[in-house]
């Protein structure tokens, strides 16, 4: 045989193995349950809505992810939703955790200059700002803040989850109304011992949230509801310091500011913010069992685009 036939032979065999994969990837019964839970949850919008909502529900249906997707305008309170029940929360926990520290900070419970020590088990060795410290470093309670909503660092993260209790975060959460939401035992040590190791394992629970609970934690941010002014105003400060997250603005100008995060974490993949234009609103978009994380991700970006390009008419206005 010719090395030209061999040639052509092997190309055809790898168009035979891309095409029987592709077939067995779309026919899969989980492929087909993450289709159908996305085509299923369509979008339920305000009476006089100016978002083109068909497009957007078939452009959520192609994600291949489990996707739920809020937008309230913050000028108008024009809404539209398609899924608001729970999701993994992935790091989209972290404005949850800073709210419910500060609102210990409001009674007097903490404090923001207050000092604790990182002993062994409290370091992610994957944390950006506080991995490499060494045991025994010392933190206030503003510089854990900082670090986990500027820097998103798991170590700032769980040492905020320890010092205020995971019990008294989800009570605080509960209290506020944000049933949907949960802080979970994942990554936690059980047991506070004095010894430099993590405690017993648990069965470990996820966190979880929902657009729902997270557009009304934004928009009581922006309307300085959530807690008071100054912690308020704190938070909200620290949102719009955060790395803009690129999941909303890809696809839009640099000059837009939006004050929010985002969290991608293999088929998680979560983006939230305050879009500061000319009408504000807050996009909150959660995809979970994301098969094909790059197009998820892609999507996301297309929602974020139709929305400001529908809602500002292609005009940019800065905070």
């Amino acid at each position: 045989m010719s090395i030209n036939k061999r040639i052509i032979l092997c190309l055809i065999g790898l168009v035979l193995v891309g095409v029987i994969s592709f077939s067995l990837l779309h026919n899969s019964p989980k492929y087909q349950q993450q289709q159908k839970q996305a085509q299923n949850a369509q979008l339920v919008h305000s009476k006089d809505t100016k978002l083109p909502y068909a497009y957007l529900n078939n452009v959520i249906a192609q994600s291949g992810a489990a996707c739920s997707v809020y937008y309230r305008s913050l000028d108008t309170g024009e809404v539209f939703y398609n899924y608001s029940g729970k999701m993994p929360a992935g790091d989209l926990i972290r404005p949850y955790v800073a709210a419910a520290v500060l609102a210990q900070v409001e009674n007097k419970d903490l404090a923001l200059d207050e000092v604790y020590t990182l002993r062994q088990r409290d370091i992610r060795t994957d944390s950006p700002a506080l991995g490499q410290v060494p045991a025994g470093s010392q933190v206030t309670v503003q510089n854990l803040l900082e670090d986990m909503l500027l820097q998103n660092d798991r170590t700032a993260l769980y040492k905020l989850i320890w010092i205020a209790g995971r019990e008294d975060i989800n009570a605080w959460l509960t209290e506020k109304g944000y049933v949907d939401t949960v802080v979970g035992s994942h990554d936690l040590p059980v047991k506070e011992n004095e010894e430099d190791k993590l405690g017993a394992q648990e069965k470990r629970e996820l966190s979880y949230t929902s657009v729902n609970d997270t557009v009304t934690l934004l928009t009581q941010l922006y309307e300085g509801k959530c807690l008071r002014p100054k912690e308020n105003g704190y938070l909200l400060g620290l949102l719009g310091r955060a790395p803009r997250p690129d999941m909303l603005g890809a696809l839009l100008s640099q000059s837009v500011n939006i004050a929010g995060l985002q969290a991608d974490h293999g088929q998680v993949l979560d983006a939230a913010g305050i879009v500061y234009a000319r009408e504000r609103y807050v996009l909150v978009v959660l995809m979970d069992k994301a098969v094909r994380p790059g197009e998820t991700r892609k999507t996301i970006n297309q929602i974020s685009s139709i929305i400001f390009n529908t809602v500002n008419d292609k005009e940019v206005f800065k905070k």
